[in-house]
């Protein structure tokens, strides 16, 4: 069994034909038919896509390999910084492991209460970030996965007036649902930048730390950094990096690593799948005009508006 298995939600001959991965590579065209492929392609954005794809990745990896007891997803956006035995260690008789995005209420970490994202931010989205998770093989897990795929391929859609948002909106109800699922309450786990406004960070040669304690970080997620339509926390107002001499330097780090994998030849690449536009986030004259119409929205609502006859 290999250490790493690659999922991906893209045809791979979209990839130069130069690329040499060190891993196998799972592609999605090896999971659905091509008429299915087409379905979510045609209803779906490429992030909703990929999302849509996630739990059927998922269960083919287990059912592949059948000799795996546990299972360990990170996003491409995070970078383990540590050993992943404590996390395996924790997923012992375990279903799942749960990171939530915030281990504490925000309060007035930043600049006043209209600072942002706060807890209605995360209803919207789901309190638990689906970019890592770990499974341990049951059939308590078999169920999970299986529900979670029902609902994750047909409703993987962005759409918060619906109460969507892609695969990871539905594990709100995991703990619920099921049994052995674990939430980790360990700011060591899954630093980012929507929780670093609660977390302090101390370099250490080549490691990192949690500075009150010096517990080492074990990963970090850095998405959104070189997209800004990818995902909505790099419009966040609660942390000001430049005013931060650590996350300025967890970032540099994260940078310099990423260069030295020719990114820019990946961005590159058009997406096969996922024909819906992806909308970029609103912002500038954009945000200014739909605040407005918000607000006239809200002022026609409080009014009177008698029905004239025809």
């Amino acid at each position: 069994m290999p250490a790493v298995v690659i999922g991906l939600a893209d045809d791979p001959d979209q990839l130069s034909q130069d690329l040499q991965s060190p891993y196998p590579i799972l592609p999605v065209g090896a999971l659905f038919s091509a008429s299915e492929r087409q379905h979510l392609s045609d209803q779906y954005t490429p992030v909703e896509f990929a999302a849509a794809c996630k739990p059927r990745f998922l269960n083919a990896v287990f059912a592949r390999y059948p000799t795996v007891e546990t299972l360990l997803y990170a996003d491409p956006n995070v970078l383990f910084l540590h050993s992943t035995q404590p996390i395996l260690d924790r997923l012992r008789n375990q279903t799942l492991l749960l990171t939530p995005y915030l281990l504490q209420a925000p309060g007035d970490t930043g600049p006043g209460k209209k600072a942002w994202p706060d807890e209605k931010h995360l209803q919207n989205i789901g309190l638990y970030n689906a970019d890592f998770l770990a499974f341990t093989r049951s059939t308590e897990t078999t169920q999970l996965l299986s529900w979670w795929q029902s609902r994750a391929e047909t409703r993987a859609y962005i759409d918060f007036c619906k109460g969507l948002c892609t695969d990871q909106i539905w594990l709100m109800h995991a703990p619920v649902f099921f049994g052995g699922i674990t939430i980790v309450h360990d700011p060591s786990w899954h630093v980012a930048l929507w929780n670093l406004p609660q977390r302090q960070l101390h370099q250490r040669e080549t490691t990192w730390q949690l500075a009150d304690n010096g517990q080492p970080v074990l990963f970090v997620n850095m998405k959104g950094l070189f997209n800004p339509d990818e995902g909505f926390f790099p419009h966040q107002t609660r942390l000001n990096p430049a005013k931060r001499p650590d996350v300025m330097a967890l970032l540099q780090a994260y940078r310099q690593q990423v260069a030295a994998k020719e990114l820019a030849a990946l961005t590159a690449i058009r997406p096969a799948y996922g024909m819906k536009p992806l909308l970029p986030v609103v912002r500038g004259w954009r945000r200014t005009a739909t605040t407005a119409l918000t607000a006239l929205n809200k002022w026609v609502d409080t009014i009177y508006l008698p029905a004239l006859p025809r």
